[in-house]
């Protein structure tokens, strides 16, 4: 009994270590270097200013997506929940962001948000997303990573007024669905 309450103290010590002094700003700047390579086949261009470390994880600074679509974050904080990846056996982290907007013909801010994201082979969990610029999200979804595609979803969706008559053409790209006036991004 004694021996095994040493290696689970010994275990605890040693993660709790990990979580203390891992050079998050050096693992930040090579997941950024492979998600660059990895998006960049998919037809994306990544930029940003700079990577620093922060408590628990990494925050990406200017960071901006453009293909199909313009994203674009005044910073994008990634922090790995170890608990989480281990009881589920998929990586999990916790992404909040500042600043967020889309040009979607116009620049629409997003603003503020976050979201807990689960990788588990073929797809990706975004749970608990959340914006609160002009254009607001609040939900989840599944993205298919084979297809690049939303799977599952069900979330809120508000739109400024100038963006509204734009949301039928979107139908034809996305799940969306309007019920009572208001717009969902829904797929089951």
């Amino acid at each position: 009994m004694r021996r095994l309450l040493k290696i689970l103290l010994f275990t605890a010590a040693f993660i709790f270590s990990l979580y203390i002094f891992l050079p998050y700003r050096e693992i930040g700047k090579f997941a950024m270097s492979a998600a660059r390579s990895q998006l960049e086949r998919m037809g994306m261009r990544v930029s940003y200013s700079d990577v620093s470390g922060v408590d628990g994880g990494f925050s990406v600074h200017n960071l901006r997506l453009t293909g199909m679509t313009d994203i674009s974050f005044g910073s994008l904080t990634i922090k790995p929940e170890f608990a989480a990846s281990i009881l589920s056996l998929s990586p999990v982290c916790n992404i909040s962001f500042s600043t967020g907007s889309v040009r979607l013909g116009q620049v629409m801010s997003f603003g503020d948000g976050g979201f807990l994201l689960t990788y588990s082979k073929p797809e990706i969990l975004l749970e608990n997303l959340r914006t609160n610029g002009d254009f607001s999200l609040n939900g989840y979804m599944t993205i298919d990573t084979a297809n690049m595609k939303i799977g599952h979803a069900d979330a809120r969706l508000e739109v400024p007024e100038l963006f509204a008559h734009n949301m039928d053409m979107l139908k034809n790209f996305l799940p969306l669905v309007n019920e009572g006036g208001k717009w969902y991004l829904r797929r089951r």
